[in-house]
Order: structure tokens, then sequence, then C-alpha cells
């Protein structure tokens, strides 16, 4: 049987969820099933091998995220695309990856029906790649990039990705683009092309966020292929604070929405109306459910009855199924209070008192002194027991040795 004392902690940590990590993909576009890029240089995503260097901003719409929703503190662990190598070429670039939240799920279009890049940050992940087309010819390849970004499901995601050759002459031939795959979705990615001028000096110029052909930019571009990696939580069932109590008034429903009523701040309820003969408990909660608080059955009736002679008196309560459920004699207001006896290993004392119209009983917390002993669990010894142990006898601790 737990021990109630083991739990305290639990009991007051209000809305404490325990978590559970996962990992998921998600595939924008057929990653086994799609198509090379055919067109213009400047129009390929994430990048080209043809120009030294290039800039790509990619809009990835909460639609296209659309497996994050409902999940918790998601992750952004990784992104993979997809080319085809027909080049011979060993090529170095200095890579940077830029990850950002945006509401937009559109690049801006300024007065002239230019379209806008979007100002970037600092970036999440950096490395200088060198690739050796030669060993990898006629073959499809990936690039990847592993990446630690926190996401808000239902927002884009922003992906912007700068590609810096040391040498400018560090370039494929004409023929040769090392094409990247293609998702169909076109328009949700920006391409800056250059072989002398980086895209972050770009940024930094005064046609910037202009994009335009002049300036060597694809406008329309096509998402490439891409698997984008996550870990999320699993938000498991919620620490709940305090206590509540349970019973045929509410059909026994331990929802707040079903009926169950809260003990306040000093661990009362009051004015609580029941009928001859109905029944409750009290119940908490931690992370393994529910615990129930019962009073011990002495006379194996199948409940603990609460006559007129316990009224004001302090009940030991027992945690589990070996708590019975509590049943009124007589219809009638009742006022409950708990005390949790921290100094006797966090016991739980009822004190129960039924409202008369003409004097209002005093609550107290004295245990009825009846000569028994009670352990800790709730569980009563008429007699003084012989197990060594801490007792409660007539309201006072008791170790027996």
């Amino acid at each position: 049987m737990k021990k109630f004392y083991m739990i305290l902690a639990a009991i007051a940590a209000f809305a404490i969820s325990a978590q559970a990590q996962n990992v998921g993909t998600i595939n924008v576009g057929d990653w086994e099933d799609s198509f090379l890029y055919n067109g213009s240089y400047f129009d390929m995503a994430p990048t080209n091998f043809y120009l030294a260097h290039t800039g790509t901003q990619m809009i990835y719409t909460p639609d296209l995220l659309s497996d994050l929703d409902g999940k918790q503190n998601v992750k952004i662990t990784g992104l993979k695309f997809k080319f085809y190598d027909e080049t011979f070429e060993e090529i170095v670039r200095n890579t940077k990856v830029y990850l950002q939240e945006i509401d937009a799920t559109e690049f801006a279009l300024n007065d002239d029906g230019i379209k806008q890049f979007f100002e970037f940050g600092e970036p999440v992940y950096e490395v200088q790649l060198t690739i050796d087309m030669l060993e990898y010819y006629g073959e499809d390849c990936t690039l990847e990039f592993p990446v630690d970004f926190n996401f808000t499901p239902g927002k884009s995601l922003l992906v912007t990705i700068v590609f810096d050759a040391e040498d400018d002459d560090n370039c494929t031939m004409g023929s040769d683009y090392a094409s990247f795959y293609t998702s169909g979705i076109g328009g949700k990615a920006m391409t800056y092309t250059d072989n002398w001028e980086s895209f972050i000096d770009y940024a930094l110029g005064n046609d910037w966020p202009n994009a335009t052909a002049m300036l060597g930019c694809g406008t329309n571009v096509e998402l490439p292929v891409t698997e984008i990696s996550y870990t999320y939580e699993d938000e498991q069932p919620v620490v709940e604070e305090g206590f509540f109590l349970v019973g045929d008034f509410n059909d026994w429903n331990q929802t707040a929405e079903g009926g169950r009523l809260a003990f306040d701040e000093n661990d009362k309820i009051e004015g609580l109306e029941l009928w001859a003969g109905e029944e409750f408990k009290v119940i908490a909660f931690d992370e393994d459910g529910t615990i129930w608080f019962g009073g011990q059955d002495d006379n194996n009736v199948g409940y603990f009855l609460l006559n007129n002679d316990l009224m004001g008196q302090g009940i030991m309560c027992v945690e589990g199924d070996n708590g019975a459920n509590f049943r009124v004699e007589e219809a009638g207001t009742y006022n409950i209070q708990l005390d949790v006896l921290r100094d006797f290993g966090g016991a739980v004392l009822m004190t129960v008192t039924k409202e008369d119209p003409s004097a209002i009983s005093t609550v107290g917390v004295d245990i009825k002194a009846d000569n028994a002993y009670y352990n800790l669990m709730g569980v009563k010894y008429n007699s003084m027991p012989t197990v060594p142990g801490i007792y409660i006898h007539n309201g006072k601790k008791v170790v027996i040795k």
C-alpha cells in the first residue's frame, strides 16, 4: 500500500505534466518518386553548384507541417534535401542555415509588385561542405543539416540557406547542374545566385530585399523535396492540486465537469446536502492516477457509518482499497474538514459536522477518545500493538519499540 506522505509533494504540484519524448519526420514532396528540376539554374532550391554564391529562402507553410498540430514542445532537429549527381567536380561550400517562425505563407510584394526576401538573423548551423562529385557520379545524393530549433505548430517555417565557395571559380560546368529533386509546390521559394557577391553581402546592400531576375534572383521557385526531422513531447495526465469529494451526489464522477467537489484552501467543504444513507469518499491525484481515502470498516458491513456520535470527531482516513465509503446516518447539511498530519507521516484526518438550525457544531480535529490505536495508514487496533512503529492513540503520537 502506498504511503500518503510520499505523494504530498506531487499533490502540491499543480498542473505539472509528465512528458514522453518522441521523434518524427515530415516529407515535403514524394521522397521516393519525385522529379529532377528542369529549367534555369537560378530557379533551383536549396542551391546549385553552377555558381559560387547562392542563397535560398523557403517557406514551409502550416498545411505542409500539419503533422505537428497538437504536439507539445516541438523541436526541428534536421533538414535533408535530395539531388542527382551529374558532375565530376569536387565542390567546397561554406554553408549557413537560418530558421525562423513566421506568420506569412507567401513572399510579400512591394508597390512595384517585386517579391521581397525576408530579413534573417543568426545561423542555427554552420558547416564547410566538401563533396567529391566524382565519387558519387550518377547517383542520388543528399545534403543533410542537423539543427536545434524550437518550433510552434501553426506557424510557417522560414528556411534560409547560404552557400559560399571560397574560390569563385569552384563551380560546375554549365551542363552539369547536379539537380535537386522538386516537390511540385511552386512559388514557396526564392533564390539568389552570383559568382562574386554572397547572399549575405547582398542582404546588406541597397537592393535588398528586392528579388528580380536582373539581380540574379529566381522568384517563383519550387520547394525542393525535403525531409524535416523533429522531436516532440506527448502531454500526460496532469498532476492536480489538493483534495476532492466524490460520491452518490455526483454518481462518483472524478472530473471537474462531472461535479466533483474541491476542498478549499483550508481543506474544507461547507454546506453539503446529503440524504440518509448517502455515501462518499475523498480523492487526490498523483502521477500514477487516483488515490482514494475512506474509513476503516471495523464491522465488515461495507461502509464506515458517520453517526451523530462521530460528529466533530477526528476520523482517521484509510488510503486505497482498504478504505470503505463514508455513509451518513441522517439526512442533513454537512461540513467536512481535512487535516494532513505531517508530523505523523502524512496521515489524513477527516472531521465531519452536521449543521443544526438551532446550534452550529464546532469543528475539531481530536481523535475520538475510544482508547484505540491507529497506525499511519489508518488501521485500527483495539489494544496496544505489539509491532514496533508510530501510532496515534487518543490524538497523540505514540512510538512503540
